[in-house]
């Protein structure tokens, strides 16, 4: 069962998971959606907003965590 984004907050909210790995799961999930194959700069900046994440806040190994995750659920 993949989890909903309310999942994924709530279980950042209680320690579970780090915020960082909690933000790259809600992106990823959401960006799994997408018909593209490629994800352009404008789209994983809009799918971040809509995810309540600020696209200017990933560091490169929050991008390259974002990679594995689509890697694994696509």
């Amino acid at each position: 069962m993949p989890y909903q984004p309310w999942h994924l907050a709530a279980m950042e909210k209680a320690g579970y998971m780090d915020a960082s790995e909690g933000l790259v799961n809600r992106v990823a999930r959401e960006l799994a959606k997408s018909p593209n194959d490629e994800i352009g700069k404008t789209e994983l900046r809009r799918t971040c907003i809509k995810c309540g994440v600020d696209p200017d806040s990933l560091a490169t190994t929050d991008l390259k965590g974002l990679q594995r995750k689509l890697n694994q659920i696509t």
